[in-house]
């Protein structure tokens, strides 16, 4: 059989969404699974643990698509979604919900990553922007889509519904794949890096703990700290000895790797504190919990939108331009984010915002067909999934630790309001339909401000970054020919 590129493309299509959506619908759903289920001080763990599992499995299922295939690893991927969705939807306890978020996490590994690996074997380098573009925008409209959608499903069925839902949409993912996707690897070493992923995992996963407990024990998250170091110092010496390992130690002297990468992990920091902190700050800076739900809809619309038009543009300005543009209107966004007060108009931070996804969109496309051109087919698996890891783990990274500066910033003001000890006192209270007291809301209106100018800096780090990504057929950018 013979790929039919239109079709498989659909069927990557429907992977995207299935993975893009899941963070949308379920923010949207939480506050009523809280209520039915109980267990509110292990709210935001249902979100930790799902990106951490996906984090962690990234480069594992990367590698491992370059091997077996990645049409194989793809049913794995939706397989393993698909029953984590039906086991979350038939939880009966906050902590089942979480341990069954934690396979749904695995799954999201593979969707994070193997489709845009498809996509970027079945398109020919200079399409490939044109399909990532079509990712990208997939995923930008999936984000939209999911708090309607979860509004809609909590009112009118259950929240339960919001993880079965994955079940039709997953299984029509598979067929439609496996009607028009012909299997393609290029490997003939099918090793497999236990030993390299195992102690990655651990690594990458207690630092991420750690960030997540560090508010809430010192001795603990200094522990985490302590034994992810050990781990990834014990990766660097199995990788160096590994025979085909799942992150080759090689790669990390390849400036095009490395520059995409970190441009990657320094605005997926950014962006996805963006989307934790603006909601925050309308609901309680300005007091309403309806412009709270609309704020990030513009992002996803930029997004969405400058994906598509991004992925077609490549050809005509490079990757490195738009990489580089596309950081320095995020920086812009967030610098005006910084001038925000309780007087600011809804459609001015709405304008802000749709700026910060424009400039997500604009760069992309071209970080992931910048790398993906680079590493070349046989090795697409470990191309997309290091750039969908470091931004994965950006994303992560950036809210735990920009909520560690938000708490930082307003600490000792907010000890002297009664019943406000600290932001979690606070978002108990949000969450229970409370109103923010004037003196709060200036305090946040200061601490929220600290966050966007470090956010503001951390883009225009990226562009710094960004702008170090090596022309195609430049010495140290030259790209593979078993394209």
């Amino acid at each position: 059989m013979t790929t039919d590129r239109r079709l498989a493309t659909l069927g990557m299509m429907l992977g995207i969404f299935l993975a893009g959506i899941d963070g949308t619908i379920v923010s949207t759903a939480m506050p009523t699974v809280v209520s039915s289920l109980g267990g509110l001080e292990l709210y935001s763990w249902v979100f930790a643990v799902y990106m951490l599992f996906a984090a962690v499995t990234m480069p594992l299922f990367g590698r491992l698509a370059d091997s077996y295939g990645r049409k194989r690893l793809f049913y794995v991927g939706i397989g393993v979604f698909v029953v984590g969705s039906a086991l979350a939807g038939a939880a009966r306890s906050m902590p089942q919900l979480i341990a069954f978020r934690a396979v749904q996490g695995v799954g999201a590994g593979a969707m994070f990553s193997i489709p845009y690996t498809v996509l970027g074997v079945i398109y020919p380098p200079d399409q490939r922007g044109k399909a990532i573009g079509y990712g990208s925008a997939v995923w930008g409209v999936s984000s939209v889509v999911g708090p309607l959608l979860g509004y809609l499903i909590v009112a009118t069925l259950s929240w339960r519904w919001v993880f079965y839902l994955s079940v039709p949409v997953g299984v029509a993912a598979a067929l439609v794949t496996a009607r028009s996707l012909e299997e393609t690897t290029g490997a003939v070493d099918r090793h497999v890096d236990v030993a390299g992923a195992v102690t990655l995992s651990i690594g990458v996963g207690a630092l991420l703990v750690a960030l997540e407990t560090l508010a809430e024990s010192t001795v603990v998250a200094a522990g985490l700290v302590a034994l992810g170091l050990a781990s990834l110092a014990a990766f660097y010496v199995v990788e160096r000895r590994a025979r085909v390992p799942i992150l080759p130690l090689s790669l990390f002297g390849d400036t095009t790797f490395v520059v995409t990468n970190a441009a990657g992990f320094l605005t997926s920091f950014a962006v996805f504190a963006a989307l934790t902190y603006d909601p925050l700050f309308v609901q309680s800076v300005r007091g309403s919990a309806s412009g709270a739900a609309l704020i990030v809809f513009p992002i996803s619309i930029g997004w969405s939108g400058t994906s598509f038009v991004s992925g077609r543009l490549i050809n005509r300005f490079g990757e490195r331009r738009l990489a580089t543009v596309g950081p320095m209107l995020m920086a812009a966004s967030f610098v005006v984010a910084a001038l925000w007060s309780v007087d600011t108009p809804l459609w001015a931070m709405m304008a802000t915002v749709f700026v910060t996804g424009v400039g997500m969109g604009t760069l992309t496309p071209p970080l992931l067909v910048a790398i993906q051109n680079h590493l070349g087919t046989e090795r697409m698996g470990l191309a997309t999934s290091s750039q969908q890891f470091f931004r994965n783990l950006g994303g992560t990274v950036g809210v735990a630790v920009l909520g560690v500066v938000l708490n930082a910033s307003m600490r000792g003001r907010l000890a002297a309001v009664p019943g406000i000890s600290d932001l979690g006192d606070l978002q108990r209270r949000l969450l229970d339909g409370g109103e923010t007291p004037a003196v709060v809301a200036a305090i946040m209106a200061d601490g929220l401000s600290v966050v966007f100018v470090a956010s503001a800096v951390v883009c225009l780090t990226a562009a710094v970054v960004a702008a170090q990504i090596p022309e195609p057929g430049g010495e140290s950018g030259a790209r593979p020919s078993n394209d």
